[in-house]
């Protein structure tokens, strides 16, 4: 695996930092860009992963995903301090319970969640996507759920979060389309020289987790467990996952999810 400058959103806790620890002990020559919405918690993050082992180069950023000033200031400084990024995992997400007897409650709920779920997603990737032009192999990995499959959703026993499900359906929706624009751009530009390299989005579904976000729900995988999807998409360099679908990591190897 080639060096590689890597960042996940909401990466101090959870899923997000579980992906730092994995990828950063299998893989140590890479730089990781551990973000968080609070310094402190971060900057705790970075001393546990240090001392669980992980010897790699980790990088804390602030950066709040619905905060168009940090999202800047993030972009900034990874121009100045990497000139690249190669990999960009949208990691960071919101669950909430709207509630049934008050509309504006409940609308508030759902804004919250679509605009950290999709809209955040779409405003930070499209921020650094001339970062990623700057790879030479540029990957965007967003963590779904498997309530993002609306075939899974029909046909089988899952827990049921309207709001949250629908948020990743949509983000789902979101990568395919952000993939397709893209290779509309790698055809139309194909005839030029020096053109810039395709960027292959990915959705993975880590599976339900036990972690804070799910109330340590008892029969969830560990965080690490989830985290090997994403660990696979980012370590990849001959192109076995086609972009702009959409895995999950089962049974010891990369499965896709139906849409």
């Amino acid at each position: 695996m080639s060096e590689k400058v890597i960042l996940c959103t909401g990466a101090n806790q959870g899923l997000g930092f579980a992906i730092l620890q994995v990828a950063g002990l299998r893989h140590p020559t890479n730089t990781y860009i551990l973000c968080s919405r609070d310094l402190n918690a971060g900057q705790q993050a970075v001393q546990k992963l240090k001392d669980l082992g992980v010897t790699a180069k980790i990088d804390l950023v602030q950066l709040d995903v619905t905060n168009n000033q940090q999202i800047t200031a993030a972009v900034n400084h990874v121009t100045k301090t990497y000139g690249r990024l190669d990999v960009l995992i949208n990691n960071a997400g919101i669950i909430r319970l709207p509630s049934k007897d008050d509309l504006s409650a409940a609308r508030n709920a759902y804004n919250e969640i679509l605009n950290v779920n999709i809209t955040s997603v779409a405003l930070v990737t499209t921020a650094f996507t001339p970062l990623l032009y700057q790879s030479s192999a540029p990957k965007v990995i967003n963590i779904s759920s498997g309530l993002g499959s609306i075939q899974n959703s029909l046909t089988k026993k899952m827990g049921r979060s309207p709001p949250y499900g629908a948020s990743k359906i949509g983000m789902n929706g979101l990568t395919v389309h952000m993939q397709v624009a893209e290779n509309d751009r790698v055809e139309a530009d194909a005839d030029k020289s020096g053109g810039k390299p395709r960027i292959q989005f990915y959705v993975c579904a880590p599976g339900p987790l036990k972690t804070a976000f799910t109330n340590y729900w008892p029969n969830g995988r560990s965080p690490e467990e989830g985290a090997e999807v994403a660990v696979h998409l980012l370590a990849d360099d001959t192109d076995k996952y086609e972009g702009g679908s959409y895995w999950e990591f089962a049974d010891g190897e990369m499965k896709i999810v139906p849409w």
